[in-house]
């Protein structure tokens, strides 16, 4: 089975790694192997999209190659927490909800607090805010676009 029909960029690929991860992580319920399957045509297919990408420079496919791998291997550390919701924009993760329990893993795992934003935010390699603008998540979200999830455990407390 092809999890990454049609997906033509690095941004489709990573935000549906995210909900098939979601959906099929072996701590929320899922299959052991179909989660094996998923992360090597992520791989395969993310190896591609950046090798193929003609205006990446070999440093720029380095960087790209590194950011795919982190950001699933962030997502698989946390895809399990329960009443979270995970938004992906652009290139970061960030986590809202009922973050109180969680936040010692959210620590762990390398994620940081925004409190103007009340989130929790991860971002692969150095960051460093060029301008003195705080950006709203309405802001981000317009900017970069979003995919977000809830937990199975928030949705079913809705119903």
């Amino acid at each position: 089975m092809n999890y990454f029909e049609g997906i033509k960029t690095l941004d489709e690929l990573r935000k549906q790694y995210r909900n098939l991860a979601f959906l099929h992580h072996p701590d929320r319920g899922g299959d052991t192997e179909i989660m094996k399957e998923i992360n090597n045509q992520y791989e395969r297919l993310s190896k591609n999209l950046i090798n193929t990408n003609e205006y990446f420079t070999d440093e720029r496919k380095e960087q790209e190659h590194h950011i795919s791998e982190e950001l699933r291997q962030k997502i698989e550390k946390i895809i399990y927490l329960p009443n979270i919701t995970i938004e992906l924009i652009g290139s970061w993760i960030w986590i809202t909800g009922s973050t109180y329990a969680v936040k010692s893993i959210l620590k762990e795992e390398g994620f940081m607090f925004s409190a103007p934003k009340l989130a929790w935010y991860w971002h692969a390699g150095e960051y460093s805010k060029k301008s003195g603008n705080i950006h709203s998540m309405e802001e981000l979200r317009d900017f970069w676009g979003h995919e977000n999830i809830q937990s199975k455990a928030t949705a079913n407390q809705l119903n």
